[in-house]
């Protein structure tokens, strides 16, 4: 699993891409570096790319992960996330994810298009579009 993490200037929101094969330690390896990112740790707002990527993770994993979640991020790193994913098993996992993910303090909703969740982002406080 490959990742880039970055602050957009314009907008403020955390943009992280995601591409190969992703997995609960890859998943725990990019939160870590981004809470400890001194720009991502103090984001409100995120937009996730999962386009490039690919999972066999299951509900145990997810449960898993959702769990190590929520002990450790400790009010770090952005608090509404959309995820953007063509793949259905991410979009998936996504799902049952939001379905679970309430004890991590997270609003976390998925889309199959980067249009449509810039938009959800939007309506939920970040109201300045990523880009420039």
């Amino acid at each position: 699993m490959e990742y880039r993490i970055a602050v957009d200037e314009k907008s403020g929101w955390g943009m992280t891409t995601i591409s190969g094969e992703i997995t609960p330690a890859g998943l725990i390896a990019l939160l870590e570096a981004a809470w400890s990112d001194p720009q991502y740790s103090k984001v409100e707002t995120a937009l996730w790319n999962f386009l490039d990527a690919h999972t066999n993770m299951r509900l145990d994993d997810l449960m898993e992960f959702n769990a190590w979640v929520a002990r450790t991020k400790h009010d770090r790193g952005a608090k509404t996330i959309a995820i953007v994913t063509g793949d259905d098993v991410i979009f998936g996992v996504g799902r049952m994810f939001h379905a679970v993910q309430h004890d991590t303090g997270w609003k976390v909703c998925i889309f199959r298009e980067e249009s449509a969740a810039i938009a959800w982002l939007k309506t939920q406080g970040g109201s300045r579009e990523p880009g420039g």
